[in-house]
């Protein structure tokens, strides 16, 4: 674990000498001796946090090697040379991967990226495993949860069950292994349930059950194994139903089928295909995907064109070009709470039609549903003309897990919702977080939300977060729009930016944008309306220097003339609450903020007019000193280790000017 010792190093040598002297000392010694304690305890407890897993109640940065104790959440890539990733070493907790990756070497012919020796109530979920020989290894392990990995592995096993029972393992994607089983039930492994998993391993068996009884398989995709797909070598009890597979020795699905549908896609009740069918395009047709609802045989997987409606059957990982591509007008893609992953998003350099998970060029009336994207250029692109100007209308994206797409290597468009001439459209009820990007261009990477153009979109309910540049930004005349019941936090270039000077006639209502670096909202065109937003703690940092990257709550900028603010909470940020550029007409009345430039609250008479007296909670005004361009000035902030010295050192010189004037 990586805990520093320097502040509890510091603090025993000041302790030291204030404490020495005489007998005459003692009763105070005494008493300052208990403050030491707490404040030694203190200064131990502070760590610096690296990329790891955090966990969730002490902080602590478990890395490589180390075994966790608690629940905690990768916040970074993880590549290790240790034997093992990570060691379970209490029962009922969880591994949360976020979507981040845990990475082995080969210096260890036996590595381990989860290793579990008798813990039980354990969750490892969200995370991809990379060249470990055994992805995730559970012994004598009951009542654990495996869900959402992604994995690939060496000579072993993505995961193993060594005498562990009573294990769901669902959702789970292992695709690639140079032999060995995609999963390994062994030695008395009983009670399992698998299901909804991907299994592709190449080289080895998909599921495989040696020694093992009654355990259950279920939905599972087992395909292109070349050892077979679902081998029970020793063992009883084993069943299941509406596997997909085509290699199997000692097993049936119910209903005495191999299994329930072969890995072209369609039924085994089929006994022969018919005289004019390609053979080779039935056994090359993808398996693993979004299954169309209007024919179960036909399934759309990476780099196909969707023209029917559809639902995904897997875990869908696409290496190269787009996930998916919307070919036509009134579909939906569910996907039924499973992944679309890029695995590597690529350079994203071009600014054209980057690589994206789902890419619409055009087309109206679409939804996208309860789909996890990650790990591509744009996690979700809808495309009007360009050059024409058409517009799309009528697209729907809901209940999405949007992440980790887009790099910061060069200068990217990269985006987490990516949507160009979209109008009449509804985002709403998504997860859309670190999303990367860069480049101080108006159409720079990084951003959430990225809105260009369109008109009377409805962004609803969606929760924002930690993407390298704004949460929601806009550009290029939007107007109409509504903004409205976000969470926008911890973005690196302010949380909603209405950036253009002609993004006009919005309502940005009932959003909470905390914590951002840069300001909580900032508006660059006219006639915009915000009420009832609650902005704090928006803080300096940003790594852009522009006019919207000041640390404001709400700022008022460029030409965003009869800008309206009402009943906004707006304390506590960095910068002044409430900026407004000399010259422009704002208004506004029971908005709360502390500090204030060009801007104070009017109040309503009884006729309902707005007076220009009177503002709910100014405490003072500030002027704003601007740095000249090209001028950094760092923010000055006490870390928690540094306050915990100041403290100590202050108190300790407290007391020692104490004993002196005793003596």
């Amino acid at each position: 674990m990586k805990t520093k010792y320097r502040a509890f190093c510091l603090f025993i040598g000041v302790y030291g000498t204030v404490i020495q002297g005489d007998e005459e000392k003692m009763e105070i010694r005494k008493s300052f001796s208990s403050i030491v304690q707490a404040l030694m305890l203190l200064a131990c407890l502070v760590t610096t946090v690296n990329a790891g897993c955090i966990g969730d109640v002490t902080g602590i940065d478990y890395g490589c090697g180390d075994t966790v104790i608690e629940t905690c959440t990768l916040n970074g890539h993880l590549e290790c040379t240790t034997k093992y990733g990570l060691i379970i070493g209490a029962d009922g907790i969880t591994i949360d991967g976020n979507g981040y990756s845990l990475t082995g070497s080969d210096e260890h012919a036996d590595s381990e990226g989860i290793h579990n020796a008798g813990c039980i109530n354990v969750t490892v979920k969200n995370l991809t495993l990379k060249q470990f020989n055994y992805g995730i290894y559970f012994k004598d392990a009951g009542n654990c949860t495996i869900i959402n990995n992604t994995i690939t592995y060496g000579v072993g096993s993505g995961i193993w069950l060594f005498d562990s029972s009573y294990n769901n393992l669902t959702k789970n994607e292992v695709i690639y292994g140079e032999e060995g089983h995609g999963i390994l039930l062994s030695d008395n492994a009983t009670h399992n349930v698998l299901e909804s998993n991907t299994l592709m391993t190449s080289n080895g068996m998909g599921i495989c059950t040696h020694d093992s009884n009654e355990n259950e398989f279920r939905c599972n995709v087992v395909c292109g194994n070349a050892r077979g797909d679902i081998v029970v070598e020793s063992g009883r009890g084993n069943t299941g139903t509406n596997n997909t597979c085509n290699i199997t020795m000692n097993y049936n699905d119910s209903a005495g089928l191999t299994c329930t549908y072969t890995c072209s896609g369609t039924s085994n009740t089929t006994t022969a295909a018919e005289h004019d069918v390609d053979v080779t395009t039935e056994r090359n047709r993808p398996r693993c995907g979004c299954r169309s609802n209007i024919d179960a045989a036909k399934i759309f997987g990476c780099g196909d064109t969707v023209t029917e409606s559809c639902i995904f059957n897997c875990n869908l990982s696409c290496p190269e070009g787009h996930g998916l591509s919307i070919g036509a007008e009134g579909i939906t893609i569910d996907g039924s709470g499973y992944a679309l992953d890029g695995l590597d998003p690529g350079l994203c350099e071009e600014f054209g039609i980057q690589r994206s998970g789902i890419y619409n060029p055009g087309h109206d009336h679409v939804e996208i549903l309860d789909l996890e994207v990650k790990n591509f250029c744009n996690g979700i692109y809808i495309r009007g003309g360009e050059i024409t100007g058409d517009f799309v209308f009528n697209n729907t994206v809901k209940c999405c897990d949007i992440h980790h797409n887009g790099n910061d290597i060069g200068e990217t468009a990269t985006h987490g919702i990516k949507l160009k001439y979209v109008s009449h459209s509804m985002m709403s009820n998504n997860r859309v977080h670190h999303n990367k990007g860069k480049g101080d261009s108006c159409e720079g990477g990084g951003n959430g939300i990225f809105i260009y153009g369109g008109e009377h979109n409805n962004i609803f309910n969606n929760t924002v977060y930690d993407n390298t540049k704004a949460g929601i930004f806009t550009k290029m005349k939007p107007r109409y729009n509504n903004i409205s019941h976000n969470e926008v936090r911890g973005n690196g270039q302010g949380g909603i930016l209405l950036r253009c000077k002609c993004s006009s006639s919005s309502n940005i209502e009932h959003n909470i944008a905390v914590d951002n670096k840069g300001p909580g909202i900032y508006v660059g065109g006219q006639d915009n309306r915000l009420r009832f937003n609650e902005v704090t703690n928006n803080r300096n940092g940003s790594v852009y220097r522009n006019d919207a990257s000041v640390a404001n709550g709400i700022r008022v900028s460029r030409e965003a003339y009869n800008t309206t603010l009402i009943a906004n909470e707006v304390t506590d940020n960095d910068d002044v609450d409430i900026y407004a550029s000399e010259a422009l007409t704002v208004t506004g009345y029971n908005n709360t903020y502390q500090t204030f430039l060009n801007y104070e609250d009017g109040r309503l008479s009884l006729t309902g007019e707005v007076e220009v007296e009177g503002k709910r909670m100014v405490v003072r005004e500030e002027m704003l000193e601007l740095s000249k361009p090209g001028i950094e000035l760092p923010p000055v902030k006490a870390t928690p280790l540094i306050a915990t010295l100041i403290v100590l050192i202050v108190l300790a010189f407290m007391v020692y000017g104490y004993l002196r004037r005793k003596t």
